[in-house]
């Protein structure tokens, strides 16, 4: 911002230095204009030269700061794209263990304590077309994976709202049934993500014994989370948070 402020000075003054030093006698209304021009036109000539210079110094600065945002950037995005690859594999391992089907898909959020919001980590589904991510941000607090993350129990199954397409708004699944499993961490005292199943089918997840089949194989993306040492609370983002699940 320093720079920002002295480059804007340094472009005002090299402008109007030269138009001042050039101005005809006649237009300057005030002896004293003209005395200082006189007197002082070295000295602003001298400034002149000091500002064009600094500000050559400056748009250097800023040029390169903007190549480092540039390639920090991209070096998120492409540890953003490892992290989402090595999650999506593993999803569809459970899937197939799981031996869901194209009625079902199974999606990875973590979450970022530090702004209380989830970012997409990861998505997998038989039907190529359930699988194109849809947002990268959740953080509406009514959202089900908010649900998820602040219940003790697993009660919140049951209350889970079905997806469909609305006038306005278009899902890329309709789904009748969710299910979420929470992400936790190694000391198994915070919440750092969800894994959420989605069903065409209704009460596709009222089998107990499903469920515990779910949360078994779900370990192991908590595993992967962990072994990764993933800290999402301190990867914000840039991207405007959509609505829905």
């Amino acid at each position: 911002m320093f720079f920002v402020v002295l480059k804007m000075i340094s472009e005002i003054l090299i402008i109007l230095i030269p138009i001042f030093l050039s101005l005809p006698k006649k237009w300057l209304y005030f002896q004293f204009l003209e005395t200082f021009r006189t007197d002082y036109s070295v000295l602003l000539l001298i400034t002149l030269s000091i500002f064009i210079v600094l500000r050559y110094i400056f748009e250097n600065k800023i040029a390169n700061y903007k190549k480092q945002i540039k390639k920090l950037k991209h070096t998120l995005m492409a540890y953003q794209q490892f992290i989402i690859i090595s999650i999506e594999d593993l999803l569809k391992n459970i899937f197939i263990q799981l031996e869901l089907s194209e009625n079902d898909r199974v999606s990875c959020f973590l979450y970022s304590s530090s702004v209380n919001r989830f970012y997409f980590a990861g998505r997998y589904s038989s039907a190529p077309k359930y699988n194109k991510q849809g947002r990268t941000v959740i953080e509406n607090e009514q959202e089900y994976v908010f649900k998820v993350l602040n219940e003790e129990s697993e009660k919140h199954y049951k209350d889970a709202p079905s997806i469909k397409n609305g006038y306005s708004k278009k899902r890329i699944m309709e789904s009748s049934s969710m299910y979420g499993v929470p992400i936790w961490d190694n000391e198994h005292s915070l919440k750092i993500g969800v894994v959420v199943f989605q069903s065409m089918k209704d009460n596709a997840y009222r089998s107990k014994e499903k469920r515990k089949q779910i949360q078994k194989e779900t370990k192991k993306i908590e595993e992967l989370v962990n072994t990764m040492k993933i800290n999402p609370s301190i990867l914000p983002t840039d991207s405007k948070p959509l609505k829905g699940v």
